[in-house]
């Protein structure tokens, strides 16, 4: 397969926008003002807005290349969450003065979507070193509840192409591949045709809404003492897709740093399981879709530091600890994780 996508294609092409812009969108559109702080975005110019009785909001100003049915998509979700399950932890959409969920700025002459959302405190996964089997089954059990908050939430924007989505095929693009150092491919060469074949098999899968992005640092905790998770942010990578990819993507993250990888897994799928059950085949498939995860993110990552020069940075930073990734997770045999995890979850092995 190959495709000669372009950062726009991909979504990694954030707006630049004038600080001056960013004001007065909060202010004209929201009636809020304060303190200003530009946050990392791979696709949105974000900022986070503090006011002066200590309110928080993050702006988010998508790029004019991104159709602002995505942005309609993501509100709606967060409302469908917020109206399913209150009680979760995720943004809410704030609206606009005159009550609208998203408004439009000029950025560069182009029309882009702006929307701004509810800041929630804490912090992330990144700095946690290992975690306990009842920290990872928790975290799995915060995915899998959002899953099921997600379970019927249908928009027209939900098959539009997501480059994270491990059923859009990206895997197996040549040009991606073509574009690996050589340190990178050879680590991930070997299991190249594995992880193929994985995703190719998402198209038999059941499907829905997922968030498709629950990774250590979209995930939150109230502190560096807390393993329990208290919230999710980045709803950017949402998309309609194979059940199963949701878990796996957790899992490709918080697998990272545990002596005991396999249990580590059987242990987010049962977490996950308490509110999205899993079926057979999902369990089968979910061991070599966590090694696809990890070659997408290092194709992706490779590129990004490449052709993204506002991010290169910081996701170059990611590549050491995912080619440690694949090289230990490709060791193992996806029909023998598959049977721990049916044993965590009480099913009879095959």
């Amino acid at each position: 397969m190959t495709s000669g996508l372009s950062p726009a294609d991909l979504r990694f092409d954030p707006p630049d926008v004038d600080p001056a812009v960013v004001a007065a969108v909060a202010l004209d559109q929201y009636g809020v003002t304060g303190g200003f702080t530009r946050l990392r975005g791979e696709c949105d110019h974000n900022t986070l807005i503090t006011t002066a009785d200590g309110r928080q909001y993050v702006l988010k100003i998508a790029s004019p290349s991104e159709a602002i049915a995505a942005t309609e998509f993501q509100c709606d979700a967060l409302d469908h969450i917020a109206d399913v399950d209150p009680a979760l932890a995720v943004p809410r959409v704030v609206p606009t003065i005159i009550g609208e969920r998203h408004t439009t700025v000029t950025v560069d002459g182009a029309t882009a979507s702006a929307r701004m959302l509810t800041y929630l405190p804490g912090i992330t996964f990144d700095g946690a070193r290992k975690l306990s089997l009842p920290a990872l089954r928790g975290v799995g059990a915060f995915q899998g509840r959002l899953a099921r908050a997600l379970r019927w939430y249908r928009h027209r924007a939900a098959t539009n192409f997501m480059a994270w989505n491990l059923a859009a095929g990206l895997v197996a693009d040549d040009v991606l591949w073509a574009g690996l150092t050589p340190a990178s491919a050879v680590v991930a060469e070997p299991c190249r045709g594995r992880v193929e074949r994985a995703t190719r098999a998402l198209g038999g899968m059941r499907a829905q809404v997922v968030h498709n992005d629950g990774h250590r640092g979209n995930l939150l905790r109230k502190d560096d003492r807390s393993t329990d998770v208290v919230g999710v942010i980045d709803f950017g990578d949402l998309v309609h897709t194979a059940l199963v990819a949701d878990l796996a993507i957790c899992a490709a993250s918080f697998l990272d740093r545990q002596p005991d990888q396999p249990a580590a897994l059987a242990a987010l799928a049962a977490g996950y399981h308490e509110w999205t059950a899993l079926l057979d085949d999902e369990i089968e498939l979910l061991a070599d879709l966590t090694l696809a995860r990890m070659v997408l993110s290092t194709l992706l990552v490779e590129y990004q530091t490449q052709h993204t020069p506002h991010i290169a940075a910081d996701v170059a930073a990611e590549l050491p600890g995912l080619l440690v990734n694949i090289d230990a997770w490709q060791r193992f045999d996806g029909r023998d994780v598959a049977r721990l995890v049916r044993a965590g979850l009480g099913r009879s092995h095959r």
